[in-house]
């Protein structure tokens, strides 16, 4: 009977598979193809968008999803991940549909400061929600799950809060082993044992939450020349300093014993008090493929273009581009048969008016009123900005345009 509703569970992800449309390729490498989708139904309405992973069996990796699903049917409760939809396998691989969390890398927020005063405020408001992050994988799975992939660009920060993506290297602790059986990591933030030295567990990841901090506080992932000098300078405070030196111990054993006694530890160095313990969330149903519990999700709740069936978006599109390209027209006209009032400007103003900023304006208004996901899909670059990161991109470009013009007008009136 078991293996009849097996059988059954599995037709109906097959079926589900085609319901699911591509809007773009994230990331595309040898064990692995991450596509952000949206699950079409037979009315043509879509939901998402959504995150779809498909990782080569052969690699051996993605057996941490795999525990995730199982724990979060029993009702195992992670805020701290995205919420899977589908883990099943396929012709030998493993794939996986989960929530789409929308928001940005923990290196775009990095980057995005300008000075210590401004790292050290988002490490106050980010860091302790990343360690009750990786403290769930450890506390709320058992056995324990190892991340071994902690870095910039896979914590996303939300207005929700911390987010942990990718779990394609994750592991769970096996009691008694002497080493893991495959070496994976970001060299900047994976420990030693990462690459042979023993078997990962809580403290690796205590170590790549150290070099995370480092990250943090001074804008530049750690280098060899870092430790040799102690983590000192680059305004790391003195406090932080010693949290980071301990974190990222080559001995594991004299590293901090768990993530939570990290964090408390640099709650501390920042001046603040360690925090109570967060109390256990609580149980929640196992979860199913419902459209009303996904419509209603606080991280994939879809903008109202990614609602459309894709036929509309490219009428959109048309109508669109349409009307630029009216615009474009009437711009060249402009400069070409400038009106009585116009003729009296400077040629130089002209063209920098209609053929310059205007048209750049009108470019990227056009952009922002587009329905991308077919874009995305042809274009990588564009398939990693999420779309409020487009947006503000995009509102920023229009300012400078603007300024610019205004800067041209100035100038002409002053000549």
């Amino acid at each position: 009977m078991e293996t009849e509703d097996e059988l059954a569970s599995y037709l109906d992800a097959l079926e589900r598979d085609a319901c699911y449309h591509v809007d773009a390729v994230l990331k595309e490498g040898a064990f692995e193809t991450t596509e952000r989708v949206s699950f079409v139904g037979e009315n043509g309405s879509a939901l998402g968008p959504f995150v779809r992973k498909r990782i080569g069996g052969e690699s051996g990796l993605g057996g941490a999803y795999e525990e995730v699903f199982s724990a979060q049917r029993r009702g195992v409760r992670l805020a701290h991940l995205p919420r899977l939809v589908e883990c099943h396998r396929r012709d030998g691989d493993l794939v996986l549909v989960m929530e789409y969390v929308p928001g940005e890398t923990l290196g775009d927020c990095v980057e995005a400061c300008l000075s210590r005063e401004e790292r050290l405020g988002l490490v106050r408001r980010t860091f302790p929600d990343l360690c009750d992050a990786v403290s769930e994988l450890h506390e709320r799975l058992d056995p324990p799950v190892i991340h071994r992939d902690l870095k910039p660009g896979n914590v996303i920060v939300s207005p929700g809060g911390v987010t942990l993506i990718d779990l394609g290297i994750a592991r769970a602790y096996r009691d008694g082993a002497e080493q893991d059986t495959t070496h994976f990591g970001t060299r900047a933030y994976a420990p030693p044992e990462q690459f042979g030295f023993g078997q990962t567990g809580v403290t690796s990841d205590v170590y790549a939450l150290g070099m995370l901090l480092f990250f943090c506080v001074t804008g530049h992932e750690p280098v060899q020349a870092d430790r040799e000098r102690g983590f000192a300078g680059d305004g790391v405070p003195e406090g932080l300093r010693a949290v980071v030196r301990r974190a990222t111990e080559l001995d594991p054993l004299a590293r901090y014993a768990s993530v939570r006694e990290l964090r408390d530890a640099v709650l501390g160095a920042l001046g603040g008090e360690s925090r109570e313990a967060a109390p256990a969330a609580p149980e929640l149903a196992p979860p199913t493929f419902g459209r009303d519990e996904y419509a209603t999700s606080r991280s994939s709740r879809p903008s109202l273009s990614e609602r459309l069936p894709s036929w509309m978006g490219a009428v959109r599109n048309v109508a669109v581009l349409s009307v630029t390209a009216l615009l474009l027209v009437g711009c060249v006209g402009a400069f070409a048969n400038p009106t009585p009032q116009n003729a009296a400007y400077p040629v130089w103003y002209l063209a920098s008016s209609y053929l310059v900023c205007l048209p750049a304006m009108i470019v990227i208004g056009c952009y922002l009123l587009m329905d991308r996901r077919l874009l995305r899909a042809r274009v990588p670059a564009l398939a990693r900005l999420d779309a409020g990161r487009e947006r503000r991109l995009g509102l920023r470009s229009l300012g400078v345009v603007f300024l610019v013009y205004l800067v041209l007008t100035v100038l002409e009136q002053a000549v």
